[in-house]
């Protein structure tokens, strides 16, 4: 099994070294410097929503680990076995949520190609409840993620359109290919007590857990610092301004819209009752009554909502 060293230093990647995956579990693994949590918040107020982070803060002591002489590279990122995805395993998330995006904190970054590095969320329908269907990626320049790791900022990445999954999934990154190009993650520490929730895909496209046998075997049970964002829409529930007037309801398209005058601009922005933003728009305060063209939208029950900071108004729409 894998021995581990106490040291604070990094050991570098040397790349163009292959070796053989049944060699893994038994590595010599060094645990390098530990981690302070930096103070994480995030918050898409231009989509109305109320957001938060899964498993943030981890429990426990923040380090990476790295590999020794002859393996180069680290557990958690581009290493000497040729490692094609690093991700974390999510059973659940708050009921009438979206995954909006991932927030991920990196320990290492190195760019040389300045290549896009792509963030994922996998269904959990491989199998065995393996990842399986890529649902929905986002990209960010490495560039961009050396920055954050310069400045001790986690990198932020955000889906075009939020995504829903009904039973457990997987978030992570595809690790860069590019010699030279170098991501690691920042890690909890092993412990015996804690049930680990790593996952890495093998150069073989095969997905393993860390804690399997055939992988970095039992005794590397831990979790990466891999966040997925997810947000639920603020208001959902009806609540009426006595100005407000929408009709007709139902509509084939066309809404005719009576609000309230005022000094400041209306915000005019439409949701699926899943929480999804499918429409927005600026009113000026001044005019008090217009058309709405929701011809292109499917046909469905929608959640309308006007406010200019001061008063609001929440109503469902209903399209034909």
């Amino acid at each position: 099994m894998k021995t581990l060293l106490s040291t604070l230093t990094v050991f570098l990647l040397t790349a163009g070294v292959t070796l053989a995956q049944t060699d893994r579990n038994t590595a010599r693994i060094a645990v390098a410097d530990a981690k302070q949590a930096p103070t994480l918040s995030f918050q898409d107020d231009s989509r109305g929503l109320e957001c938060d982070t899964l498993r943030y803060p981890l429990n426990g002591q923040i380090i990476y680990y790295y590999l020794s002489s002859p393996e180069s590279g680290y557990i958690t990122g581009n290493n000497s076995y040729k490692d094609k995805a690093k991700a974390e395993y999510f059973t659940t998330y708050e009921p009438g949520a979206s995954i909006s995006g991932i927030i991920a904190e990196f320990v290492i970054a190195k760019n040389v190609s300045n290549l896009p590095v792509t963030f994922a969320i996998w269904a959990g329908d491989g199998s065995n409840g393996k990842p399986g269907t890529m649902i929905a990626s986002a990209t960010k320049a490495m560039s961009s993620i050396v920055s954050d790791v310069a400045n001790e900022q986690p990198t932020v990445v955000l889906f075009d359109q939020p995504v829903n999954i009904p039973g457990p999934f997987y978030a992570g990154v595809l690790l860069p290919t590019t010699i030279g190009d170098t991501l690691a993650l920042w890690c909890r520490e092993h412990a015996s007590t804690y049930t680990g929730t790593a996952w890495e895909q093998w150069d073989n496209n095969n997905w393993y857990p860390f804690n399997d046998e055939v992988s970095w075997g039992a005794g590397m049970q831990t979790s990466m610092t891999i966040h997925p964002i997810t947000c639920k829409t603020v208001g959902l529930e009806e609540y009426a301004d006595a100005a407000v007037a929408v009709h007709p309801i139902p509509s084939t398209g066309i809404v005719n819209i009576t609000t309230w005058a005022g000094k400041d601009k209306i915000s005019l922005v439409i949701h699926t009752m899943s929480g999804q933003q499918v429409y927005s728009r600026s009113l000026p305060g001044n005019i008090t009554n217009f058309n709405l063209d929701l011809g292109t939208l499917p046909k469905g029950v929608y959640m309308l909502r006007l406010s200019d900071g001061t008063r609001s108004h929440n109503q469902k729409l209903i399209l034909n």
